[in-house]
Parts: structure tokens; sequence; C-alpha cells
């Protein structure tokens, strides 16, 4: 048994953690509605929005524990919510109870996450590897002054890759089958991944995204991607005719449509590849405003959301309180 502050701070844990998985489920419970929507919304809404859902439960459980953190007042711990959050003898832990339970099981599955988390990396680092194997060490100067490494494999692939330093790659089977717009064009679009850091913030978010269901964590990653790429094309389009991105990004994904062995992971930003017809409608007909109702909408859930998941979390507490106390 541990008394005092240690014992707030792990009580105060395990809500954390109450609060963490109720709010997966409050997030998994609208995930279809929001992800549906995305598409209708601007660049940057859109970018908001997804880092906020999928951080939601990291900062919605620290603004519960917040919420619930007990003041202390002639030596006695007292909460300045006490009749609302039913706490019972907030500054003693017991190893044997239910919050003790809770910490352990949370503990085990941060370390799962993370443990599969690095050996996907690792596999695809592996994998990636290999192919760079055939990079030229010597960097080649484009039209629009970016560097970039050339493949000596016949697959016409373009890629960025890299954490802290990300590089740009193309393989001389691209560069055979392309005209000089075009390079440029596909240029243009790693460069945009290289400003933005796509492949480290990739990961980053898959790392968030891996506390979620399957389901909801897959089309996450895939709507986040897809917003990587059409930021990308985005940047292109300032410099080149939309219609002109469009058909180089048509004429690679038409190069691309038998490969089978295609680079993928996390860590990696295709200029093909990912969701065509999506990024090309997407060129042709640009989102320029987000719907009112929309924005109204996230705003609302945005502010609400600690609330509710501050008085669900309270619910289940004082029920689980209840059923091991009488």
């Amino acid at each position: 048994m541990i008394i005092g502050d240690l014992a707030i701070a792990l009580n105060l844990m395990s809500v954390a953690v109450l609060a963490f998985i109720i709010c997966i489920v409050f997030i998994s419970a609208i995930a279809k509605l929001f992800i549906s929507n995305l598409d209708n919304i601007t660049f940057t809404v859109r970018k908001l929005s997804l880092w906020l859902l999928i951080t939601a439960p990291w900062w919605v459980a620290t603004l519960c524990t917040a919420l619930f953190w007990p003041r202390q007042s002639n030596g006695v711990y007292l909460s300045w919510l006490e009749e609302f959050a039913h706490w019972h003898h907030i500054d003693i832990f017991n190893f044997f109870s239910w919050h003790a339970i809770t910490l352990m099981f949370a503990s085990i599955f941060v370390v799962k996450i993370c443990t599969s988390v690095i050996y996907r990396k690792k596999k695809q680092s592996a994998s990636l590897s290999n192919l760079l194997d055939f990079a030229q060490d010597k960097k080649i100067q484009g039209q629009d002054c970016s560097d970039y490494f050339t493949l000596s494999v016949s697959t016409p692939i373009a890629f960025t890759s890299g954490f802290l330093s990300p590089k740009i790659y193309i393989s001389t089977g691209l560069q055979e089958q392309v005209s000089e717009q075009e390079l440029a064009i596909i240029l243009e679009h790693e460069a945009a991944h290289v400003t933005a850091r796509d492949p480290l913030f990739k990961v980053i978010f898959s790392v968030f995204t891996g506390f979620f269901p399957s389901n909801i964590k897959r089309q996450l990653l895939e709507k986040y991607t897809l917003l990587t790429e059409q930021l990308a094309d985005s940047k292109v389009a300032s410099q080149y005719d939309n219609l002109d991105v469009a058909q180089a990004l048509l004429n690679v994904a038409r190069m691309q449509r038998n490969i089978t062995n295609h680079p993928i992971g996390a860590s990696i930003s295709h200029f093909g590849y990912d969701q065509t017809h999506t990024r090309v409608q997407s060129l042709i007909e640009p989102i320029t405003s987000t719907p009112r109702v929309l924005l109204l909408t996230t705003v609302v859930l945005t502010i609400f959301m600690p609330l509710l998941t501050a008085s669900s979390v309270d619910s289940f507490h004082h029920f689980i309180e209840t059923i091991f106390n009488h």
C-alpha cells in the first residue's frame, strides 16, 4: 500500500486510463460520420481535425486528470469537485485494487503497441534498404533546383523517405518514361513532402492511431496519407496548371498499375500509387471553403468531448468503486 502524493498520482493515472479508453470508444462511435465528411472540408481544417482526433485520447485524459486533481486543506486531500467525483481515499493506493490492475494492463498494452510499431518500422526499413542499395550516391539537381537520387531500377517509382533528413528517390525506369515537364512536376511534388517532413509526421500519426481499433486505424491512416499527397499536389499546382499536374499523376499511375512490389510504409511518401482518382478530382475541382455546419460541429465536439468523457469517467469510476467496496 502507498500513501501520499505518489498514491494520488497513481490513482489519477488509473483514472486517466479510463478517460483514454472512454474517449477511444466515443471517437470510434463517431468515426464513420467524421471520416465520411473529411473530403468536404479544406486541407487546413482537415489536417487540424485529423490531428485533434488522433491525439484526443491523450489531451482529454490529461484534462480529466487535471479536473479530478484534489486540493489539500489542513493536511487533508479534498477534491474541489468532491460531490461530483465520488472520491474515496484518493491519497491511498492499494496494489490489489482495480486502480492497480488497470495500470498494469494499460502498461502491458502500451508496451505491446510500441513493440509492434518498432517491429514494423524495422521490417519496412530493411525492405527499403534493399531497394536503396540501387541508389546512386551522387545527387542530381532538377530544373527546379530540387536534389534527388537516382534508383537504377526499371520499376517506375518516385518517393521521399527519411525522418530527420528526408531524401527524394526517382527510378531510372520512371525518368525514361516521362517528359521534362512531368519530371519537374514529380520533383516539385516530392520536394513538398521534404519541406513538410511528411515521412516523419506519417510515422508519428501511425503511432497515435495504433491505439484505435484496427478498422478505424486503417481509415484514419488512409485519410492522412491522402491528405499529405493532396497538399503536395496543391503545392505543385501553384506553379503548374492543375490539369498538367493531374495528367502527370494519371500517367505515372498508369505506369504503376501492374507493380506488385511497390515500396510501402508510413515512412514513405509517393508521387503516384495513393488514391489517384480522388487526388485528380481534387485538382480539377479544389475545395476552397469548409461548410459552416461541419466547422461548427468540429468546434462543438472539441469543446464538449472532455466534459462528456469526464462525466462518463466519473460514472464508470463510481460504478467500479461500488462493486469493489460494497
